[in-house]
């Protein structure tokens, strides 16, 4: 007779839905005996991805089954990082605690070489541990904690080495004394990376990532309870076979992966393509489920100059004083302009916003008074070059493209 530890870690556990008819098995325990015996045979790539796959479904809940594939072809990422001229960012975010994201990164920590966790590093620390070697693999947990609304100068260097060291060949400068002479002393910060975290990345940190968006587990996905002497028991007969070297000449990636999710998945697509059996189809399945449909996080500036389109398109003119402008800025419900930094946005932070783009308030001559304002030629190029034909604001009122097509006569709100 089946005791109720074995049906618990072995078998299967009722979750009962709404309505009290749904039966769910928790995946099995990996078979380490199989799994030994394929090593000492010499392991393939395809079951070691198989393996690597079946102990995160073991272990983690995962919204669909993209996620496993990519975060196991991740995993053999990191064993050959050296191979590849980019390492993807394995980022790993949900909207609330408890959804799954520390445990990933602890599952991670038993199948990537040379793990190395951190927690609210410091910059320094960052760049000198991702100097060591052998290579390590780091993982990242509470990123949310110092990628805050106001980027303090400890955030933006985790951010830029995050940033750099996503591609071989960006080191981390710094100089050091030798006695009377200064000495530079360059720091490798190229490797496997993944980080967790609570909410949105920096944009230029997801641009760099294999998104893993986490949700709370249902009472319908069971899993197995974690503990760490057991799970790394099992990790054990998960030997990443060594003598494959993957080729990464000519992968073929999916038209739909813009340029930065292409370079992000093309390690991993070569480690698909290699290991055969349907992990060519599998992998790039999930390359599209979770990268090509994914909207990008758009900058400020950007969303700036979407609302201001809209503003223009919806009060039908070709000139706007500044603060009829920022009346209607301000006045959108869904956009952060009226709660910048806790107070509506001023007349300054609109300029100051606006120059990266080269768009600057002009003075015009309204009823023989003078003031300052924007001319919806004056954001033509910026239109054209960053907000899309037909791609509303916050405002969601804009259906056309913004290039100035108002007419000289048309009315100027507040004149």
């Amino acid at each position: 007779m089946t005791s109720p530890m074995d049906l618990n870690d072995r078998m299967l556990v009722n979750a009962l839905g709404p309505l009290g008819e749904q039966i769910v098995a928790i995946p099995p325990a990996p078979d380490l005996a199989n799994w030994t015996s394929r090593v000492k045979a010499g392991m393939d790539l395809a079951g070691y991805l198989a393996a690597v796959e079946a102990f995160l479904l073991r272990y983690v809940a995962f919204p669909s089954e993209h996620e496993a594939v990519a975060i196991a072809l991740w995993v053999a990422h990191a064993w050959q990082v050296e191979c590849f001229e980019t390492s993807p960012i394995l980022a790993v975010t949900s909207a609330e605690m408890q959804s799954g994201k520390t445990r990933v990164l602890d599952c991670l920590e038993l199948l990537v070489p040379n793990p190395q966790r951190m927690v609210m590093p410091s910059e320094a620390v960052t760049f000198s541990v991702l100097a060591r070697r052998p290579r390590p693999t780091l993982l990242l947990d509470e990123v949310d904690a110092f990628f805050g609304p106001r980027p303090s100068e400890r955030q933006e260097g985790i951010r830029a080495i995050l940033n750099a060291g996503n591609r071989q060949g960006t080191p981390v400068l710094r100089v050091s004394m030798n006695g009377q002479r200064r000495e530079v002393e360059e720091f490798d910060i190229y490797g496997a990376k993944a980080i967790a975290g609570i909410g949105n990345l920096p944009s230029t940190v997801t641009d760099r990532s294999i998104p893993v968006r986490m949700k709370r587990r249902a009472p319908t996905e069971p899993v197995a309870s974690f503990r760490s002497r057991k799970a790394r028991e099992e990790a054990k007969g998960i030997v990443f076979p060594m003598g494959i070297v993957t080729d990464v000449t000519d992968v073929p990636v999916p038209e739909e992966l813009r340029d930065r999710a292409a370079d992000c998945w093309e390690p991993l697509l070569s480690i698909a393509d290699a290991a055969g059996n349907d992990w060519h189809t599998r992998a790039r399945a999930s390359a599209l489920a979770l990268s090509a449909d994914a909207t990008t996080e758009v900058s400020i500036g950007v969303r700036l100059l979407a609302d201001i389109r809209d503003a223009f398109d919806d009060l039908k003119v070709e000139y706007l004083p500044t603060a009829s402008l920022l009346d209607w800025l301000n006045g959108l419900e869904e956009a952060p302009w009226g709660d910048w930094y806790g107070k509506p946005l001023s007349g300054r932070g609109l300029a100051r916003l606006l120059a990266p783009y080269r768009v600057r308030p002009l003075q015009r001559r309204v009823h023989g008074q003078p003031q300052r304002g924007y001319f919806a030629s004056e954001f033509t190029d910026a239109w054209a070059r960053y907000v899309a034909v037909g791609d509303p604001g916050t405002s969601g009122t804009s259906s056309t493209s913004g290039t100035g097509r108002f007419s000289d006569d048309a009315a100027v709100p507040g004149s």
